[in-house]
């Protein structure tokens, strides 16, 4: 490698000033790799793993004015460029994920950091500079991954992955415990417009006779498309009580057309409003559709929040309020309705708007009609 003392500093600036290329580099590189299957759903925490990376290579940067070379003897646990893949190979075998998988998914992130190089410096032989810096410094990440990796004991690894199992579980119970408390009724769809779940007020709303909880709970909620090829190919659904795994259209026909129209145009979001035809009363609903913030294609649904206007739409319609061009006769005053009539204006603003009159008399018409007398005294 040819000495060049500048490496490092403009190293530096090409790193911390692509970002977002490294981001959209490595979704690409996962996406078409099958590794979005395992990975985050958004993202931020892409851009947080590159951020992080980034973090760990411009440390290293501020420390090596070379390559820095790996020798036999040398500790990587005192190593600022080791020690990111040591805390990250910790912090991924908690969640399950095997040495092969992440190592695999890294070999990908090394690949960006190079292609941004290849991109970003046009001079061949400064481009090898920068290349061989990289790669060191993502072998050093890589050692540090195998160090942690091989350092524990089987039960202190599997003490470790029962806490993290714990914590995963009491998260899911809680954002479970949120998504069941919200007032308006929430549907889920998954990317075949099939229902995935459903919370409490959605239950009370089309199915009265469920506890909270069951909708999720029901052995329908996860393995019910499983099981039923398996078992039953011909049912729509393992609980009949529960609708998830069924067409939303086969549930809520009413919302057909909408959600069609949602995806052929490919929308973000959508608000509309329909009435719900119900026994006892019909419902006026304000539908929000959204699309699900997922980049890995694991949970590409919608979702689906309706509010409950009826009270506001029906105080409204007896809200009578004047808006718009009146049209009004120049010399006696009156108005003309949509009819094509002139009114008084008393009696138009009477059946327009929710004003009374009460009659009195102003002082100019008090001297003009009645000079005589003197009802207001200067």
């Amino acid at each position: 490698m040819n000495s060049n003392h500048n490496v490092p500093e403009i190293l530096k600036g090409i790193l911390e000033t692509n970002e977002d290329w490294l981001m959209e580099r490595i979704l690409m590189y996962a996406g078409k790799q099958g590794y979005t299957a395992y990975t985050s759903t958004l993202k931020e925490a892409w851009r947080l793993s590159i951020s992080g990376l980034s973090a760990s290579l411009v440390e290293g940067l501020c420390r090596y004015s070379n390559a820095p070379e790996m020798t036999p003897e040398e500790d990587f646990s005192e190593d600022p460029i080791a020690q990111f893949g040591i805390i990250e190979a910790r912090r991924h075998k908690e969640r399950g994920v095997s040495l092969n998988m992440f190592l695999g998914l890294m070999k990908y992130y090394r690949q960006a950091y190079v292609d941004l190089i290849r991109n970003d410096v046009p001079d061949h032989t400064a481009q090898q500079d920068y290349e061989v810096f990289v790669n060191r410094m993502f072998d050093r990440i890589e050692i540090g991954f195998c160090v942690e990796w091989a350092g524990e004991t089987g039960n202190k690894s599997l003490e470790g992955l029962q806490i993290n199992n714990r914590l995963m579980t009491n998260e899911k119970n809680k954002y479970l415990t949120i998504f069941e408390s919200i007032p308006n009724p929430v549907i889920l769809l998954n990317h075949r417009n099939e229902i995935d779940n459903l919370n409490f007020a959605a239950v009370k709303l089309f199915k009265e006779n469920l506890a909270p909880g069951s909708q999720y709970y029901c052995i329908s909620k996860d393995r019910q498309t499983e099981l039923e090829k398996i078992f039953n190919p011909e049912k729509t659904a393992i609980n009949p009580e529960y609708p998830g795994g069924i067409q939303l259209f086969e549930f809520l026909p009413w919302l057909k057309d909408e959600v069609e129209q949602f995806h052929q145009k490919n929308l973000e979001s959508m608000m509309f409003e329909k009435t719900i035809h119900q026994t006892d009363q019909d419902l006026i609903v304000r539908v929000k559709l959204s699309k699900n913030l997922d980049i890995s294609g694991k949970f590409d649904g919608t979702i689906i929040i309706l509010e409950d206007i009826t009270s506001l739409r029906n105080a409204l319609s007896n809200v009578k309020q004047l808006s718009g061009l009146l049209p009004i006769c120049s010399h006696c005053k009156k108005i003309r309705d949509d009819k094509g009539y002139w009114n008084q204006i008393e009696v138009y603003i009477d059946q327009h708007s929710e004003a009374t009159f009460s009659h009195g008399i102003c002082q100019e018409c008090v001297k003009k009609y009645y000079p005589d007398f003197d009802l207001y005294k200067e």
